[in-house]
Parts: structure tokens; C-alpha cells; sequence
């Protein structure tokens, strides 16, 4: 709290504890020989400065300081908006006078130890989740990290593939191939068979009458075969036949 952590003289002394709680205040020497005090701007000679440093204004400077400053202790404290004389604290709420006595009492009391207490213990609690999360995070970052990774091997894998693709369907092939429509001896099959003009004409020729006549030659033909036949074969072997049938019948 301080050099000054509030001194108790003895019954003659008459100073009260917690009085000099932000210890003493700062001078500067001017050009001319005075002092300037750098809390509250006040000029005085050299012979006053002991006294001014422990009268009321001094003191009161050197508290506004210390909370525009945000000076511990009073950084646990905020003026108190309806009176000039009061300060709040911002871990108790309560509202004290603006003296080093009461703000002293009041930081040393049961009050103000068990709040900051609790307030330690959240902090510590906050602390260690925070740290639990920031360990956590290091393995998400690495998951995606990892995710990254495999994608971009992916992508690579995929532009080889497409441009392997792109290579054997640009390669000619080893033997040549005719268009599509063509032969390979560029043959249309027009002279095969001759014109389409001829090939009309003799269409027509094959008529009902000359097929008709056709499979008469034929029937003729086949009649007189069977005819020279039936004479090659010798009529002797008929004869004895029905002389042997006739004998047997008498």
C-alpha cells in the first residue's frame, strides 16, 4: 500500500492511521527559487513545504492524481458522480469519503478482502479455461492444416489425371484411320456394278413370262433323265420274277 501504510504514534502524536497512505507528494525547483508541486501545480517557497505536504488540499491532490491516474490503490475506486467529497469502489459498490483514512479502513476491511478474494479466484478460473482453449486450438488448427494439405495433394492428383487425359486424346493414332464416310481403297461402289441406269434396265428384263418359260426347260429336262433311266435298267430280272410267281401258283 505504500511506504505509508498508515502509522500509529502514540495518544501525544495525534497522526491517524492511514493518513499518509500515498506517501508524499513531488516537488520541482522553479527558476526563482520556489517549489512546484507536480500533483496539484501549487507554488510555495522553500520554508512550506513540510507543511503543505500534510494539509488538506495537498492531500485531496494528491487522491485526484492518483484516480486520474489510475494509481493503485486508488484504482479500485471511481469519484462518485453526485458529490465531489465521495468516491465509489468498484468491487464493493460501497461509497466512502474522499480521505486516505476511510480509503485505507475501507481496502483493509473484511468487506473489500473477501470480494478480492472471489475476484482472484475468478481470474484464476478464467485464466485456466482460456489456456484449456488455447490447447484445444492448436489441434484444430492442425486438423485443418492437415485437411489443407490432403486437398491440395487432391488437386494435384486430379490436374495430372486431367492432363495425362489431355495428352492420349491428342496423340494420333498408330495406324491411320479413313474419316468417317470413307473407304480405305476410296471406293465408292459405283463401278461395281455399273450405272444406276443399267442396273434399272436390267431389273426390268426378268419379266413373269421369262421365268415361266425358265422352269418349263427345267420340268423337261428332268422328265427325259427319268426316262433314261427307267431303259438302263435291264427287264430280264423283271421276266423271272413272274415266271418264278406263276410256278408257285400251280
Amino acid at each position: 500500500m505504500g511506504e505509508t501504510t498508515g502509522e500509529k504514534k502514540g495518544s501525544g502524536g495525534g497522526t491517524k492511521e492511514g493518513s499518509n497512505l500515498l506517501g508524499t507528494p513531488t516537488f520541482s525547483e522553479l527558476p526563482n527559487g520556489r517549489l512546484k508541486c507536480v500533483e496539484t501545480g501549487h507554488e510555495m517557497v522553500v520554508k512550506d513545504k513540510d507543511s503543505y505536504a500534510q494539509s488538506k488540499r495537498c492531500r485531496l491532490g494528491l487522491i485526484d492524481f492518483a484516480l486520474s491516474h489510475s494509481n493503485p490503490p486508488l484504482n479500485m475506486f471511481k469519484q462518485d458522480p453526485l458529490s465531489r467529497s465521495k468516491l465509489i469502489c468498484k468491487l464493493t459498490g460501497d461509497t466512502i469519503n474522499k480521505s486516505e483514512e476511510h480509503i485505507w479502513k475501507h481496502i483493509n476491511g473484511k468487506r473489500f478482502l473477501n470480494k478480492l478474494e472471489q475476484k482472484e479466484m475468478e481470474k484464476e478460473l478464467t485464466d485456466e479455461t482460456m489456456a484449456e482453449e488455447g490447447e484445444k486450438k492448436p489441434k484444430k488448427e492442425k486438423k485443418k492444416k492437415k485437411k489443407e494439405k490432403e486437398k491440395a495433394v487432391e488437386e494435384i492428383f486430379s490436374a495430372v489425371r486431367d492432363s495425362a487425359e489431355n495428352e492420349s486424346d491428342s496423340e494420333e493414332p498408330e495406324f491411320w484411320v479413313p474419316p468417317a464416310g470413307d473407304r480405305w481403297d476410296f471406293d465408292d461402289g459405283g463401278n461395281r456394278w455399273g450405272s444406276g441406269s443399267e442396273s434399272d434396265g436390267s431389273d426390268d428384263e426378268y419379266e413373269p413370262e421369262d421365268v415361266a418359260k425358265e422352269c418349263g426347260k427345267e420340268s423337261e429336262e428332268l422328265s427325259t433323265r427319268a426316262k433314261r433311266i427307267s431303259i438302263e435298267i435291264e427287264p430280264s430280272s423283271f421276266a423271272s420274277r413272274k415266271k418264278k410267281s406263276r410256278k408257285n401258283t400251280s
